[in-house]
């Protein structure tokens, strides 16, 4: 073979040996190619998956049967309140508001318990320390004055003629006692003593199950819940902290008076506290937390507007007002209506003249009636409140 064919021959076999790999190089990229193509899908697919779950997220979907079991499934006012939570919770929206300044009031009478066995919890107190416990021996007034209060009270009415009597038998009949023995003597009262008018519930188990339902949801999203009562603060510390599991430091209250067992006649300002004094009430009662007082007290011991103010009496008004007109974060004010008289004590025409009131100022409402599935929970039943007008005349 010549020279020059020899030289035709290796040109002939270069180039074939360069599309021979030409060919594989483009037959591994479509192989890859497809390999990244399918890549490419399964990471579109996974980033789907992922914007969906943020999205899920973002919106703060609830289980609204497992959140809030004791609430009908189609009420718009709970709904309400949820979108309201997840607007204030959500990072990217308008109107979200930073955990440390998330904070939720309640009244608790009426609001988060039942006030109608027959009556508000601390005067249903007072008749069970002077009427009822064998181991006290109460003076002659804050007898007379107890059995007026059941009286009254008996036929579900508070009488507000006699609230200075009752709150002065009320202090008396605790004083020289510590704040801890009556948190415990509040709370052996609730746990075994029967609510009036209902059978198969203590006056610890009146708590409204919807409503506790939302002070657990509001504190899984990150909310300070407060509780602010006219009721006494021990009273509604007992309760609070043992039902509903409020911070013994996010209850407000109308104060009780306290002094130190060594004091004597020293002024306050005068006597420090020694290693073996205990602090007493001392019998003396001050400024009702209700109204006006209520914003004022929650200034002055949270320091912080509320964002949600629940409530369910005239009394709650200024607190929800206060909410509502929030002027640096979206509010919300919330009012409780008991309107129920099958299962509650309810009053109907005082329900609408509240449902009208709270329409005007924006609140929002809470129909027991309507909104609630339960209110204390399977095995509990009303019966009647035991009126009986001679109880009134064997007072008198």
């Amino acid at each position: 073979m010549s020279h020059q064919q020899r030289k035709s021959v290796f040109v002939v076999l270069l180039a074939a040996l360069v599309l021979c790999v030409g060919l594989l190089s483009a037959c591994g990229q479509q192989q890859g190619g497809s390999a990244s193509v399918s890549d490419g899908s399964a990471a579109a697919s996974d980033s789907a998956a992922s914007k969906e779950t943020s999205t899920a997220s973002a919106s703060g979907e609830v289980d609204y049967a497992k959140t809030f079991p004791s609430w009908n499934k189609d009420s718009e006012s709970l709904a309400k309140l949820v979108a309201y939570v997840q607007d204030v919770t959500n990072k990217n929206g308008a109107n979200y508001v930073d955990p440390e300044e998330r904070i939720a009031t309640f009244d608790m009478d009426g609001t988060l318990l039942c006030e109608k066995a027959p009556i508000y919890v601390d005067w249903c107190l007072l008749m069970h320390r002077v009427l009822d416990d064998p181991s006290y021996k109460a003076p002659e007034e804050y007898t007379k004055t107890a059995k007026l209060v059941r009286a009254t009270a008996d036929k579900g009415i508070p009488d507000p003629e006699l609230d200075a009597a009752k709150n002065e038998a009320l202090v008396g009949s605790f004083k020289d006692m510590t704040p801890e023995d009556f948190r415990a003597y509040v709370n052996d009262f609730i746990d075994t003593t029967a609510a009036e008018g209902f059978k198969g519930m203590t006056y610890g188990e009146s708590v409204y199950k919807p409503m506790a339902e939302v002070v657990d949801y509001l504190r899984a999203n990150d909310f300070d819940v407060y509780v602010v009562s006219a009721c006494e603060r021990e009273v509604a510390r007992a309760i609070s902290v043992s039902k509903l599991g409020v911070a013994p430091n996010h209850v407000i209250g109308t104060d009780w008076g306290a002094k130190a067992t060594g004091q004597g006649s020293d002024a306050v300002n005068e006597y420090n506290f020694s290693a073996d004094d205990k602090l007493v009430f001392d019998g003396t009662k001050d400024l009702e937390v209700a109204k006006l007082n209520k914003v004022v007290f929650i200034e002055r011991e949270i320091g912080r507007r509320p964002l949600l103010a629940f409530g369910n009496s005239s009394g709650d008004y200024a607190m929800l007002n206060y909410a509502q007109a929030n002027p640096e974060h979206k509010g919300m004010g919330l009012l409780v209506l008991c309107d129920d008289v099958e299962r509650e004590y309810g009053d109907l025409e005082r329900a609408t003249k509240q449902a009208g009131e709270a329409k005007d100022a924006g609140w929002t409402t809470f129909s027991m009636a309507n909104d609630w599935a339960t209110i204390y929970g399977e095995g509990v039943t009303k019966t009647e409140l035991p009126a009986d007008a001679n109880k009134l005349a064997e007072a008198a």
